[in-house]
Protein backbone atom coordinates (compact mmCIF):
# COMPACT_ATOMS: atom_id res chain seq x y z
CA UNK A 1 0.00 0.00 0.00
CA UNK A 2 1.40 3.39 -0.97
CA UNK A 3 0.17 5.31 2.08
CA UNK A 4 -3.38 5.24 0.74
CA UNK A 5 -6.66 4.76 2.56
CA UNK A 6 -7.22 4.96 6.29
CA UNK A 7 -4.18 2.87 7.07
CA UNK A 8 -1.88 5.69 8.13
CA UNK A 9 -4.32 6.83 10.84
CA UNK A 10 -4.66 4.83 14.04
CA UNK A 11 -5.53 5.50 17.64
CA UNK A 12 -2.29 6.45 19.33
CA UNK A 13 -1.01 6.84 22.83
CA UNK A 14 0.92 9.84 24.16
CA UNK A 15 4.16 7.80 23.98
CA UNK A 16 3.73 7.66 20.21
CA UNK A 17 3.75 11.45 19.97
CA UNK A 18 6.60 13.93 20.07
CA UNK A 19 5.10 17.18 21.30
CA UNK A 20 2.03 17.76 19.14
CA UNK A 21 3.41 15.99 16.07
CA UNK A 22 3.06 12.27 15.40
CA UNK A 23 6.33 10.41 15.86
CA UNK A 24 5.44 8.27 12.86
CA UNK A 25 3.27 9.21 9.91
CA UNK A 26 1.24 6.06 10.52
CA UNK A 27 -0.03 7.26 13.90
CA UNK A 28 -2.51 10.04 14.55
CA UNK A 29 -4.30 10.65 17.82
CA UNK A 30 -8.05 11.16 17.35
CA UNK A 31 -8.19 12.97 20.71
CA UNK A 32 -5.79 15.52 19.23
CA UNK A 33 -8.27 16.26 16.41
CA UNK A 34 -10.80 17.51 18.98
CA UNK A 35 -9.34 21.01 18.88
CA UNK A 36 -9.65 21.21 15.11
CA UNK A 37 -13.24 19.95 15.09
CA UNK A 38 -14.27 22.06 18.11
CA UNK A 39 -15.73 19.07 19.93
CA UNK A 40 -14.27 16.38 22.17
CA UNK A 41 -13.91 12.93 20.62
CA UNK A 42 -16.66 10.58 21.84
CA UNK A 43 -18.26 13.33 23.94
CA UNK A 44 -22.02 13.43 24.50
CA UNK A 45 -23.94 14.64 21.46
CA UNK A 46 -27.51 15.75 20.89
CA UNK A 47 -29.41 13.18 18.80
CA UNK A 48 -30.19 14.46 15.31
CA UNK A 49 -33.61 14.18 13.70
CA UNK A 50 -34.11 11.63 10.93
CA UNK A 51 -32.45 12.86 7.76
CA UNK A 52 -29.66 14.64 9.57
CA UNK A 53 -28.24 18.13 9.56
CA UNK A 54 -26.37 19.08 6.40
CA UNK A 55 -23.84 20.17 5.34
CA UNK A 56 -21.30 18.69 7.73
CA UNK A 57 -17.94 20.44 7.96
CA UNK A 58 -14.67 18.76 8.82
CA UNK A 59 -10.93 19.01 8.41
CA UNK A 60 -8.12 17.51 6.42
CA UNK A 61 -6.07 15.93 9.15
CA UNK A 62 -2.67 14.37 9.50
CA UNK A 63 0.38 14.29 7.27
CA UNK A 64 -1.62 12.89 4.36
CA UNK A 65 -4.55 15.29 4.89
CA UNK A 66 -7.23 12.66 5.42
CA UNK A 67 -10.83 13.96 5.47
CA UNK A 68 -12.19 13.75 9.02
CA UNK A 69 -15.71 14.73 10.13
CA UNK A 70 -17.56 14.59 13.43
CA UNK A 71 -21.03 13.06 13.29
CA UNK A 72 -23.46 12.36 16.14
CA UNK A 73 -23.92 8.60 16.35
CA UNK A 74 -26.33 6.44 18.30
CA UNK A 75 -26.95 2.67 18.36
CA UNK A 76 -30.46 2.64 19.78
CA UNK A 77 -33.03 5.31 20.53
CA UNK A 78 -32.40 5.12 24.30
CA UNK A 79 -28.63 4.62 24.10
CA UNK A 80 -26.07 7.41 24.39
CA UNK A 81 -25.53 9.65 21.39
CA UNK A 82 -21.86 10.57 21.00
CA UNK A 83 -19.65 12.65 18.73
CA UNK A 84 -17.73 10.15 16.60
CA UNK A 85 -14.87 11.28 14.36
CA UNK A 86 -15.11 9.47 11.05
CA UNK A 87 -12.47 9.12 8.42
CA UNK A 88 -14.20 9.61 5.06
CA UNK A 89 -13.00 6.75 2.90
CA UNK A 90 -14.66 6.50 -0.51
CA UNK A 91 -12.69 3.28 -1.07
CA UNK A 92 -14.22 1.56 1.96
CA UNK A 93 -17.36 -0.33 1.04
CA UNK A 94 -19.00 -0.06 4.47
CA UNK A 95 -18.97 2.05 7.62
CA UNK A 96 -16.93 0.75 10.52
CA UNK A 97 -16.64 1.51 14.23
CA UNK A 98 -13.94 0.30 16.58
CA UNK A 99 -14.34 -1.12 20.08
CA UNK A 100 -13.73 2.27 21.72
CA UNK A 101 -16.62 3.88 19.82
CA UNK A 102 -18.92 0.90 20.43
CA UNK A 103 -18.18 1.14 24.15
CA UNK A 104 -18.88 4.91 24.21
CA UNK A 105 -22.17 4.21 22.40
CA UNK A 106 -23.26 1.92 25.24
CA UNK A 107 -23.02 -1.33 23.28
CA UNK A 108 -22.04 -3.36 26.33
CA UNK A 109 -20.54 -6.11 24.21
CA UNK A 110 -19.05 -5.32 20.83
CA UNK A 111 -21.35 -6.77 18.17
CA UNK A 112 -19.74 -9.66 16.25
CA UNK A 113 -21.39 -8.65 12.96
CA UNK A 114 -22.95 -5.60 11.32
CA UNK A 115 -25.38 -3.69 13.48
CA UNK A 116 -27.68 -0.77 12.81
CA UNK A 117 -26.61 2.69 13.95
CA UNK A 118 -27.94 6.19 13.42
CA UNK A 119 -25.21 8.42 12.00
CA UNK A 120 -26.20 12.09 11.75
CA UNK A 121 -29.86 11.07 11.72
CA UNK A 122 -29.37 8.41 9.02
CA UNK A 123 -29.92 4.71 9.73
CA UNK A 124 -26.93 2.75 8.48
CA UNK A 125 -25.27 -0.60 9.07
CA UNK A 126 -21.85 -0.47 10.71
CA UNK A 127 -19.27 -3.21 11.00
CA UNK A 128 -16.64 -3.72 13.66
CA UNK A 129 -13.16 -2.72 12.48
CA UNK A 130 -11.02 -5.83 12.12
CA UNK A 131 -9.00 -6.15 15.34
CA UNK A 132 -6.01 -7.39 13.37
CA UNK A 133 -6.48 -4.92 10.51
CA UNK A 134 -4.63 -1.74 9.67
CA UNK A 135 -7.13 0.50 11.48
CA UNK A 136 -8.53 -1.54 14.38
CA UNK A 137 -10.07 1.41 16.24
CA UNK A 138 -10.62 4.15 13.64
CA UNK A 139 -14.25 4.87 12.67
CA UNK A 140 -14.69 4.89 8.89
CA UNK A 141 -17.52 6.51 6.96
CA UNK A 142 -17.72 4.29 3.91
CA UNK A 143 -19.18 4.36 0.43
CA UNK A 144 -22.43 2.72 1.59
CA UNK A 145 -23.34 5.78 3.68
CA UNK A 146 -22.04 8.26 1.12
CA UNK A 147 -23.98 6.57 -1.70
CA UNK A 148 -27.18 6.25 0.33
CA UNK A 149 -27.03 9.99 1.09
CA UNK A 150 -26.05 10.95 -2.49
CA UNK A 151 -23.29 12.82 -0.70
CA UNK A 152 -21.29 15.63 -2.25
CA UNK A 153 -17.80 15.88 -0.79
CA UNK A 154 -15.98 19.18 -1.20
CA UNK A 155 -12.29 19.32 -0.30
CA UNK A 156 -10.35 22.56 0.12
CA UNK A 157 -6.66 21.73 0.39
CA UNK A 158 -5.70 25.38 0.82
CA UNK A 159 -7.85 25.76 3.95
CA UNK A 160 -7.50 22.08 5.00
CA UNK A 161 -11.28 21.71 5.25
CA UNK A 162 -13.93 19.35 3.97
CA UNK A 163 -17.66 19.73 3.57
CA UNK A 164 -20.10 16.85 3.20
CA UNK A 165 -23.50 17.78 1.78
CA UNK A 166 -26.62 15.75 1.06
CA UNK A 167 -27.94 16.18 -2.47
Amino acid sequence: MFNAGPYDIVQSTPSMLQGNQPACIKHINLQEASGLLDVAYLSTAVPVEVGGEWPVHGVLYGPFKRPLVCLPTQLRKNSPCVNVFYLLDTGAQVCELGPTAFSALGAGAVPPRATLATINGVHCHVNLCAHDGNHPDIPVLGADFLTMMSAVLTVDYKLSTVSLAHS
